[in-house]
């Protein structure tokens, strides 16, 4: 299984390094823009704290964190690589496991903070900066 996923991130990251252009997330979606050329940067996020007080405002860099999935490093928080289950619907309907999410920290916050990467089992990638409310499709 670990093969399989370090397989999975390193098309990814191949993938990704060969795409020109932007990416615009949907209305719905928190951000701005997405672009590929720009190093997998997600800009203008806002990032609440559990007060609801901004914690961060600015431009997101997946790169480090999608490296270290692809690595097959953990983040200490007890959900990271876990099976991602869809409770809500919000990203397309698939089979129990297809999905797994990893922690991206957000700087300020202590603990794990609402920021996430959900990753599908054929590659595709989902951000949120507000723990599953909204999603930003990366790839």
């Amino acid at each position: 299984m670990k093969r399989s996923v370090t397989l999975l991130f390193t098309l990814l990251m191949v993938l990704m390094t060969g795409l020109t252009g932007c990416f615009s997330p949907s209305d719905s979606e928190p951000g701005g823009q997405v672009g590929a050329d720009a190093a997998l940067i997600v800009k203008d996020v806002r990032v609440h704290d559990l007060d609801g007080r901004l914690a961060f405002q600015g431009d997101v860099d997946l790169a480090p964190e999608l490296a270290r999935i692809e690595r097959g490093e953990r983040d200490p928080h007890r959900n990271d690589g876990s099976v991602f289950q869809n409770r809500e619907g919000r990203l397309p309907a698939r089979e129990r496991g297809y999905y797994r999410e990893y922690v991206v920290r957000t700087p300020g916050i202590r603990h794990a903070g609402p920021q996430r990467l959900v990753i599908g089992q054929e590659g595709e990638v989902y951000y949120t900066a507000d723990h599953y409310r909204t999603f930003t499709r990366i790839r």
